[in-house]
């Protein structure tokens, strides 16, 4: 199992979204991608996205100015 980060901080309206769907795609299923995002609307976009893509939001974690994601790809079978 893999785990990357992906930091979008600084990234407004679609661009953390964008940025995290590209970047599922090269993950492998059970692989986890951690997300640094301070765009207050990626609270709702991430995890409405990942909800309807099937990945699981395993923890939201807010930090000093950021929500830190941490996000596991599908599983294939599903």
């Amino acid at each position: 199992m893999v785990r990357k980060v992906l930091d979008c901080r600084g990234m407004h309206c679609t661009g953390p979204l964008m940025a995290t769907a590209k970047q599922m795609q090269k993950l492998k299923p059970g692989d986890l991608l951690e997300v640094w995002v301070d765009d207050l609307a990626s609270e709702f976009d991430l995890p409405a996205w990942c909800r309807e893509a099937g990945h699981k939001i395993i923890s939201k974690e807010i930090r000093d100015d950021y929500y830190c994601y941490l996000i596991r790809k599908k599983d294939s079978r599903i």
